[in-house]
């Protein structure tokens, strides 16, 4: 009797010592999926910290529909560096179509989902208020149809502390793609500001709101060539310029002994200098903050 119950004893405890081995590995994959796979987001500048944020996001862009899940991490060492990776996950998107050809046509698309646009960074601030942002674009999974080509990043950032509870940020921009399938898109430019204010902020609680709101300008400063084509006819004529924005607002709590966030955020990315093209979003997400 006794020998069958340590039998049956160290059988659970194999068993369990297998569920943890295996709950490790799945969080090691998970840790790296987050560093490898993201949308580029539309953040305000700010120094480095450290910050996790994950939320839902439904979008409308180019008359596609779509919902992803949405996860970003920053690692701060110290005052002057730290190292990111933003990660969604697009579960859900459809193209909806009406036309009229003397009579009504509807077509709906159901698109293929998975990863999105992968994003990793570096920032590092020499100085209080100045620094240097270096980014990496890899290419999209399944779930993005644009943007499919891998970029490198180049951001000088400056950030001035209006008062104690209001950050404001100010950056130039500067992306090279890299050639894929002969095919060679033009480099960017582009300028963004932004600002940070807590407001009723309880600053031993850490308790309060945030609001927030980024306005982004690029441009493209050369044709697209498509190498796969003769000389004379190389040139894309793909010239463009336009802006995004976003803002967001977020109730932190005392739940926890760190600031936690509750928010929602809009932006509008597909925007001209005469108006606004469809692309907007909503993102609903939870934020902690670490000292």
């Amino acid at each position: 009797m006794v020998a069958r119950m340590g039998t049956a004893t160290s059988t659970v405890s194999t068993r369990f010592i297998r569920v943890r081995g295996v709950l490790r590995l799945a969080l090691v994959l998970l840790a790296l999926s987050v560093s490898a796979f993201a949308t580029e987001p539309l953040k305000p500048v700010l120094p480095p910290l450290n910050a996790i944020m994950v939320g839902g996001v439904g979008e409308l862009r180019d008359d596609v529909y779509s919902a992803d899940l949405k996860w970003s991490v920053e690692l701060a060492p110290c005052n002057c560096l730290s190292f990111y990776t933003d990660m969604s996950y697009r579960f859900v998107s459809y193209e909806w179509q009406t036309m009229f050809h003397g009579q009504l046509h509807e077509m709906m698309n159901l698109q293929v989902n998975g990863l999105n646009e992968s994003f990793v960074g570096m920032k590092f601030f020499p100085l209080d208020y100045f620094g240097l942002n270096v980014s990496w674009r890899f290419k999209p999974g399944d779930g993005s149809h644009v943007e499919r080509f891998e970029r490198l990043g180049i951001e000088p950032m400056g950030v001035y502390r209006f008062s104690p509870n209001m950050v404001l940020g100010l950056s130039g921009q500067y992306y090279s793609f890299i050639e894929d399938r002969n095919y060679q898109p033009g480099d960017e430019l582009g300028v963004k500001t932004s600002f940070v204010w807590n407001t009723f902020w309880d600053k031993y609680a850490r308790t309060g709101w945030q609001v927030g709101y980024v306005f982004l300008f690029r441009w493209r400063i050369q044709e697209s060539e498509n190498h796969n084509l003769a000389k004379d006819y190389q040139k894309m004529d793909d010239m463009y310029r336009g802006f995004r924005m976003r803002g967001e607002i977020a109730r932190y709590v005392g739940w926890f002994p760190f600031p936690f966030g509750i928010g929602m955020a809009y932006e509008m990315n597909r925007g001209n200098l005469f108006g606004f093209e469809t692309g907007h979003k909503v993102e609903l997400y939870l934020r902690a903050e670490f000292p």
